[in-house]
């Protein structure tokens, strides 16, 4: 399955050279094929012995080594001699492994990321149908490989501290994420957390399961392009509309409708059995939310003089030029007939122009060389609409969810060490309500969202900010892609409006 809002697969795979990504002992993101105790599927973490069956990167580990405690226990080898010991060492042999456990158990729970570091699933030390890391780099992937899923609530459907208004309050809901999809011939997705009490669930593009209803057939998406549908759904109909997306895409569920969605032509060409990873193409696979150099780009644009100075730089310029008109040769006048025209006219003429007819403006008449700051906002309002960091705070008030930054690594981190935590307390301490309150007071989910970007619209050199951004768009790759994605999601917007405005008809 593909996500349905931008067409893009979910098992992006990124091939490397030998030691490109230089990986320390703690952050393993290359294939170690010398290494039996990595997996060649989850190559970031051989010891996550715990829900195996429902993790669909798994794969039972093959060892030469005989010795299952080294990879799959907690418990010292030395609790498991055959030798035998007399009656009276036998309780300080357990009171040491009991001591051993509890430090362990302490250690492993209260800092996890020292035994479980995050996955890096889908990086090989292969370049085989995969995205190079010397072209992306995996902060610029992070996410891509992230499935969440748009479904219908159950009657036994019960909100989490993370759901939001438009969950609660609406028949729809977001599910817990996974790495990947698997094949539909072969299972259904599991998702971490089992929000809404939903652990496995039927998603696809299309009615391959005839038996369900549409409305038991989840919506899979990448949590930044369903982050994307948010801002766009705010600004056009005041509020998430979650009801209208799945219509929609209940009015077009099959096969066919899906493929013929208008999409950017690589993404038709990548869209097969497999994944098509063809060069060029990476962009696809980058995060448009959280773009590497964004940010530092767009605030070097940001200083305190821009409104004093540029505001009023194009009538100050022009009206000087205008009295210098006045004294040209009648030669030179008719070679820039807009030097004689008024400030007034030349700014009516530049409003009904795009960024290409003003540059050749530009080109062929001096007096258009310095423009209004405001020229330049309004350029980037009307060609750059994806660029949610120009709008005022006022028009959408949106914040991402921690859908668009966490892992499938972290939450089930999170989750195990909750339980170990959750079933020590339950039985030693407290009932087994308050525990599992305790474990998640403990360890919560990871709220924290990057800081984002909002340039004053006063204090901001908004030509520089048009021209950098054009200069870099392909470097930028998460930009570009937030472009695509924007592009997609208008239209999804647009056949929502259609089918709204159908249904309303008498």
């Amino acid at each position: 399955a593909y996500c349905h809002l931008c067409g893009v697969s979910f098992n992006i795979i990124f091939g490397s050279i030998s030691g490109e990504l230089d990986p320390d002992d703690r952050d393993q993101t290359t294939l170690q094929r010398d290494n039996p105790a990595v997996d060649t599927t989850d190559v970031a973490c051989s010891m996550d012995y715990e829900e195996t069956d429902h993790d669909v990167e798994y794969r039972p580990q093959e060892s030469e080594d005989s010795e299952a405690y080294e990879y799959g226990s907690d418990i010292s080898t030395d609790a498991s001699s055959d030798e035998e010991t007399p009656e009276n060492e036998e309780s300080l042999d357990i009171t040491d492994t009991e001591i051993q456990q509890y430090n362990d158990w302490a250690v492993r729970t209260f800092n996890p990321n020292c035994r479980e570091p995050e996955e890096h699933v889908g990086y090989f030390d292969a370049g085989e149908s995969a995205y190079s890391t010397n072209i992306i780099s995996p902060e610029e992937a992070r996410g891509c490989r992230t499935a969440q899923f748009l479904l219908h609530k159950s009657s036994v459907w019960q909100p989490d501290e993370l759901h939001e208004p438009w969950e609660i309050n609406g028949d729809w809901a977001l599910s817990g994420i996974c790495d990947g999809m698997p094949s539909r011939d072969w299972e259904i997705p599991t998702v971490w957390p089992a929000r809404g009490g939903i652990e496995e669930l039927e998603a696809d593009n299309d009615n391959y399961y005839p038996h369900l209803a549409p409305n038991d057939i989840a919506m899979p998406l990448h949590p930044w392009c369903f982050d994307i549908f948010c801002r766009q759904s705010k600004v056009q109909f005041r509020r998430v509309e979650a009801s209208g997306l799945m219509n929609w895409r209940n009015s077009e569920l099959d096969q066919e409708a899906f493929y013929r969605f208008p999409r950017a032509k690589e993404v038709k060409r990548a869209q097969n059995q497999f994944w098509r990873h063809e060069p060029g193409s990476e962009y696809l696979a980058a995060s448009p939310l959280y773009v590497p150099g964004l940010s530092e780009l767009l605030l070097s644009a940001v200083n305190g003089e821009i409104s004093c100075e540029r505001s009023g730089r194009f009538k100050k310029v022009a009206l000087s030029q205008s009295t210098k008109a006045r004294h040209r040769s009648s030669q030179h006048q008719r070679a820039d007939i807009f030097s004689s025209m008024p400030v007034e006219i030349r700014l009516m003429i530049i409003g009904f122009l795009g960024s290409i007819d003003i540059s050749s403006l530009r080109a062929a008449s001096r007096t258009f060389t310095h423009l209004p700051n405001s020229v330049w906002y309004r350029l980037i309002r009307e060609e750059m609409p994806w660029l949610w960091e120009a709008w005022d705070e006022s028009e959408c008030k949106h914040i991402p969810q921690i859908w668009t930054t966490v892992s499938t690594a972290q939450v089930k981190s999170i989750l195990k060490s909750r339980k170990r935590v959750s079933e020590v307390l339950s039985v030693d301490y407290m009932g087994h309500k308050d525990a599992e309150k305790a474990a998640e007071h403990w360890f919560p989910m990871p709220c924290e969202i990057p800081d984002q970007v909002n340039l004053p619209r006063l204090r901001t050199d908004w030509h520089f900010v048009f021209t950098q951004i054009k200069h870099n768009l392909n470097r930028l790759k998460g930009l570009r892609n937030r472009q695509r994605i924007w592009a997609d999601v208008e239209e999804i917007i647009r056949r929502i409006e259609n089918l709204e405005m159908a249904s309303d008809a008498p």
